[in-house]
């Protein structure tokens, strides 16, 4: 098992990495090739149409992966594909077409509301991709995902530089963007039918049940898009769409740090989880964690700190020389941001993930009012300055419950049982609450129902 969970990490991060290097690549391409005002309208497009997607996604991706995971019978699998597809159509063409309908009440810019309607597609493709992506994770089988991943980008690349060339601008870059996502869900259904299909009855799905199973997570996925995209859609507003390619281009390089605390992520949930019912075990673990993730974060402020205007000037050019204080406050929002990773993953191994999705959407409303705040007076540094901000929030707000009196004792009075796959977390909510009756010393915070 060790053996086997260590290639499945290395095949992850190999797709992740990867898939770093070559977005890296190709937004240094963009910036160099467009400018930092036609590269910010390539950014402000897909910000919107991104977090779209994660709505469309909805985490079921992740719910395929763990029921299939456990009951892997092609009965199984079937039921999930036809229930994915359905609600795949059923939530994005509409998103879809609203997009591409409502794009002129978004922007004055007659490029960036093309830009919104040349990739309002991929509001259904990539969701599409999640699914078969969360099937070969499920039936153990890693090497499709990095083979998909860095193969898109790869022909995505190769293909920019060609319409580059030719001339093209960021209308045709975010055509070669659409197309190539579009190959790709095409190579994941053939990988699936060619390698993974396995013939089995298709049953009724209840969609409203998957529906309501797979919330937390996409509400989760949700704010998190909402969070990262805000300020380059606010800047693109409120200030220049030049502001927004500075901002952009920092969050590259934010974007390549974060690669090691997601790997690492992927380990410690599980661990946390394994421990829930020993509280002291579990501190220990989650200490250690937070001590290495603390370190990371501290180094990669101070890296970005100094380093700042070189890495803009070598990766991008000097025109992006003016986004070096953006970068360096965003590097210290993502020391607390990878602190405030772990406090998360700690909360989801106790059962907590509708507290944890409070929280976030407090940060996303704290983040929005600092930037109409901040971004009329100093552009991309002010959006900087927004997310710092609401990330040292929201650390401050998950903290708050563990600090609060008797809150370890509450979770851990009753061992938490996995239950059944059917039904994977009523089981684990009605360990982990305990009564419902309020503590008279606990916080109101303390004393949130769980899912």
């Amino acid at each position: 098992m060790t053996s086997q969970l260590s290639r499945h990490t290395l095949l992850l991060l190999i797709s992740n990495l990867g898939g770093a290097a070559l977005s890296f690549a190709l937004a240094a391409l963009l910036g160099r090739g467009l400018g930092a005002a036609a590269f910010g309208i390539y950014a402000v497009a897909l910000a919107w149409v991104y977090p779209l997607s994660l709505a469309v996604e909805f985490g079921i991706g992740t719910l395929i992966t763990r029921d299939l995971a456990a009951e892997g019978s092609p009965q199984t699998e079937a039921a999930l594909m036809r229930g994915a597809a359905i609600l795949r159509l059923a939530i994005g063409l509409p998103a879809m077409l609203l997009l591409i309908a409502g794009a002129p009440l978004l922007s004055a810019d007659r490029l960036v509301v093309a830009g919104i309607q040349i990739s309002a597609p991929l509001a259904i493709i990539v969701p599409f991709v999640s699914v078969f992506s969360a099937i070969f994770r499920a039936r153990g089988v890693m090497w499709p995902i990095p083979a998909l991943n860095i193969g898109m980008l790869a022909v995505q690349v190769v293909l920019t530089v060609a319409i580059l060339l030719a001339g093209g601008g960021v209308r045709e870059a975010l055509a070669v963007n659409l197309l190539t996502s579009a190959g790709q869900l095409a190579v994941a259904w053939w990988i699936y039918r060619r390698r993974f299909y396995r013939p089995a009855p298709v049953q009724k799905t209840a969609l409203h049940r998957m529906l309501r199973r797979a919330w937390p997570f996409a509400l989760a996925g949700l704010l998190a898009a909402v969070q990262l995209r805000l300020g380059i859609i606010l800047l693109e507003q409120l200030s220049t769409t030049a502001d927004a390619g500075y901002f952009s281009a920092g969050q590259r390089f934010v974007e390549a740090a974060r690669l090691l605390p997601m790997a690492f992520y992927g380990a410690l949930l599980p661990a946390l989880a394994a421990l829930a019912a020993q509280p002291a075990e579990l501190e220990r673990t989650f200490q250690r964690a937070l001590m290495a993730l603390a370190a990371f974060g501290a180094l990669a402020a101070i890296g970005f700190g100094l380093l700042a205007e070189p890495l803009l000037i070598l990766i991008y050019g000097a025109a992006f020389a003016p986004g070096a204080a953006a970068l360096a406050l965003l590097g210290v929002a993502l020391a607390m941001n990878v602190v405030r990773g772990g406090r998360t993953l700690y909360w989801y191994a106790l059962g907590r993930e509708n507290y944890v999705n409070r929280v976030n959407a407090v940060v996303c409303v704290i983040q929005l009012g600092v930037s109409l705040w901040l971004i009329p007076l100093s552009g991309a540094a002010g959006a900087a300055w927004a997310q710092l901000v609401a990330e040292l929030a929201g650390l401050l707000l998950l903290w708050r419950v563990w600090l609060g009196r008797g809150a370890h004792l509450r979770f851990h009075q009753t061992p938490v049982h996995s239950g059944t796959m059917s039904q994977p977390w009523r089981s684990m909510r009605a360990a982990i609450s305990g009564p419902k009756k309020k503590p008279a010393n606990s916080t109101a915070s303390c004393s949130d129902s769980n899912r």
